[in-house]
């Protein structure tokens, strides 16, 4: 999956605070205001603001701080989107000075702007160059909380539409916007009464459309509503009431149609309605090779029927590589970008080393997209920026293709993200919100891989292309046809196979896996989850499923040369915290650097590694357990008294411990039919 917070609803939380208008003073508002923040109907979070006087270079201004905290789930891992924003205005001319914004999950969006004399100074790099961004007369400097042009055009000058070219923060663009008055009505919120106007905004760059309750009074933002998220103004006790929000009903459409093998699906017909935010999307965006949309898009209301057909092109006259590319349009593809950034000295290093002696751009492509699929494991929330991800090695689709792209970009292969939907097995079969990456190869044009999915050289017909910078909000899908690789093949299960098929008992939890042979491969159906297919075994008879290497499975025989049980192994990523405890004096040197804090990102807790009467040790939070260690293999493994735990500790170059593997392994006993 792509990032977890869609940007669309974060921008809705923010309560910036610059003015550029003729309009109410800040004056008529309070010092302090809460937001509520719901999601699909659910209380998860809520936005602050105070406005409170300071001094900097012996000038009087104005501080308006916001702090804001939503709490979602999803995939069964926990996120929490905390934002903060510190603005400085000028009270004389309530013009702001600077603007800063902070969008954090695991890691951080960071924006900031300083205006000077009809300039903005805009970095999204703390720390980083600014670049200078000449502001027009005509450019709004939007503040969204009290918005004083809409006042004086729809409130005072009674206008019914309008559109306006606004600085967007987040990008440092110019973009416009367009409002609509809708009507009027009366609101009763936080205690106290409202009449308002009611305008619906539009705005062009990403294609977000959003619905106003504006105080006739002051021109207060008391409510807001965009897709399934409502933000509205309440009473601070609100925060005693705030739950975790599941977001897969959001980002998940069910179709009720299995396909385990989803790698093997060579074409689909898929009728949908999707609505979509991000970027402004058209028919003809969403009709290139490999897919074709017949249908209509009226304000990113995509409706219609999909046909996708698997493009898995080989590297015939792949460009060469080193790459050399003048076409201009190819530029913005090769540079650093918020996210991706490419001109990493250690992302540079990394993405030469492992493209070295490659024949041509395809094979060093393939080389890149093979380390990211095999060695940044899934977590949600993710590593989001490519760099962030390359250090924890972990992360969700989105935070794959970046660093994919970065390491692209890095050796001169222009390559961009794609963002849409991909096919999986889970609940039934179902579609998803998801990222991959293209990569330019000359005549050959853009060419999709997906890592994540462990499609290193080419991406299923199961993924539907929605755009580059675009969000998945699916009204319906309805999968109409579809055709397998192996659709003439015979799929009778081989003899080889036949031992293994079967139902397996889970006694801790009481529940049945099944092994089945679907699609012309083994499966492994999980229950309350998805039927995952499963690659050949390798060289030691474990079975990887096709789209992660994060479980494994493998049997074991009764004495009668029987399968008897099979064994299913976990794999958990826990990245070492930076900020550790200080270790016992009696801690022997050669285990010093194992002790400590390790993070696991989806359940938000601490693994503790401990050293206690010669054993080394971790403290479990999830099951309040100390599971000891006392055995080391020759591999380096260590393990526990009953072989249920597994661990291995990670190196970096500089030989410090970065990271703990934890192997999770569960043994169920193969059920005889009677």
């Amino acid at each position: 999956m792509k990032t977890i917070f869609k940007l669309s609803y974060a921008l809705a939380l923010s309560t910036f605070l610059w003015v550029a208008a003729a309009g109410q003073t800040l004056n008529d508002l309070p010092k302090k205001m809460t937001y509520a923040v719901e999601i699909s109907g659910v209380l998860c979070g809520y936005s602050e603001m105070t406005i409170t006087s300071t001094e900097k270079d012996g000038r009087e201004l104005l501080s308006v701080n916001t702090e804001a905290l939503v709490k979602q789930r999803a995939l069964g891992g926990n996120v929490e989107l905390i934002i903060t924003e510190n603005v400085l205005i000028t009270p004389e001319t309530e013009l702001p000075v600077f603007v800063e914004q902070r969008f954090k999950t695991r890691a951080e969006i960071y924006s900031c702007a300083i205006f000077n004399n009809d300039v903005a100074y805009y970095t999204s790099v703390e720390g980083g160059e600014p670049r200078e961004i000449q502001l027009p007369n005509d450019v709004i400097l939007e503040n969204t909380l009290s918005y004083p042009h809409l006042m004086n055009d729809f409130i005072q000058g009674n206008a019914a539409t309008k559109e306006y070219r606004v600085f967007d923060i987040q990008s440092g663009d110019i973009i416009s916007k367009t409002y609509e008055r809708i009507g009027e009505e009366k609101l009763e919120l936080a205690g106290a009464n409202h009449n308002t106007i009611v305008l619906e905004e539009f705005n062009h760059q990403t294609g977000i459309t959003a619905k106003l309750w504006l105080d006739k009074e002051n021109s207060q933002a008391i409510k807001i509503n965009t897709s399934n998220r409502v933000i509205y103004l309440a009473d601070e006790s609100l925060k005693k009431s705030i739950q975790v929000v599941d977001v897969d009903n959001i980002l998940f459409a069910r179709v009720d149609k299995v396909i385990a093998n989803v790698h093997a699906i060579s074409s689909m017909k898929i009728e949908a309605s999707i609505q979509s935010e991000g970027e402004i999307i058209t028919t003809e965006s969403l009709n290139f090779p490999g897919q074709k949309f017949a249908g209509t898009v009226s304000n990113n209301l995509i409706e219609g029927v999909f046909d996708v057909e698997r493009q898995h092109y080989t590297g015939e006259n792949a460009p060469s590589f080193p790459a050399h590319f003048s076409d201009e349009k190819l530029r913005k593809y090769l540079e650093p970008e918020r996210l991706i950034e490419s001109d990493h000295p250690v992302l540079v290093k990394e993405a030469k080393r492992i493209t070295a002696d490659s024949k041509d751009a395809w094979e060093a492509t393939v080389k890149l997209s093979t380390w990211v699929g095999e060695n940044i494991m899934g977590a949600i929330p993710g590593g989001t920026s490519a760099i962030n991800t390359y250090n924890t090695r972990e992360g969700e689709c989105g935070s794959h293709s970046r660093l994919l792209a970065a390491f692209c970009r890095a050796v001169a292969i222009p390559a961009r993200l794609s963002i849409g939907c991909m096919y999986i097995s889970y609940a039934g079969g179902c579609f998803y919100q998801h990222a991959w990456t293209e990569v330019y190869m000359g005549n050959a044009g853009w060419v999709a891989v997906d890592a994540t999915a462990h499609e290193f050289d080419f991406v299923d017909a199961g993924h539907i292309r929605l755009g580059e910078k675009t969000s998945f909000n699916p009204k319906a899908m309805k999968i109409l046809d579809y055709q397998m690789d192996n659709e003439s093949v015979d799929n009778t299960v081989p003899d080889e196979y036949k031992k293994y098929l079967g139902n397996y008992l889970f006694e801790e939890r009481n529940s049945v896996f099944k092994i089945l042979y679907q699609d012309g491969s083994l499966a492994v159906d999980i229950p309350n989850a998805q039927i995952l297919a499963l690659n050949p075994p390798d060289e030691n008879g474990v079975f990887y499923p096709t789209v992660t290497r994060q479980l494994n499975f493998s049997f074991g025989n009764d004495i009668y040369g029987n399968i008897s049980t099979m064994k299913l192994q976990q794999v958990i990523p826990l990245g070492k915290k930076f900020e550790q405890d200080s270790i016992p004096s009696e801690v022997p040197e050669e285990i010093r650097s194992l002790v400590g804090n390790y993070w696991f990102a989806q359940a938000r807790v601490d693994f503790k590694v401990i050293y206690e009467n010669g054993i080394l040790a971790f403290i479990n939070p999830l099951t309040n357990e100390t599971v000891k260690l006392p055995k080391q293999t020759e591999s380096g493994l260590w393990k526990d008294e009953l072989g249920k735990n597994e661990v291995e500790f990670e190196r970096n170059d500089a030989n410090e411990v970065v990271r703990m593997h934890v192997y999770v392994n569960v043994y169920l006993k193969k059920q005889v039919e009677l």
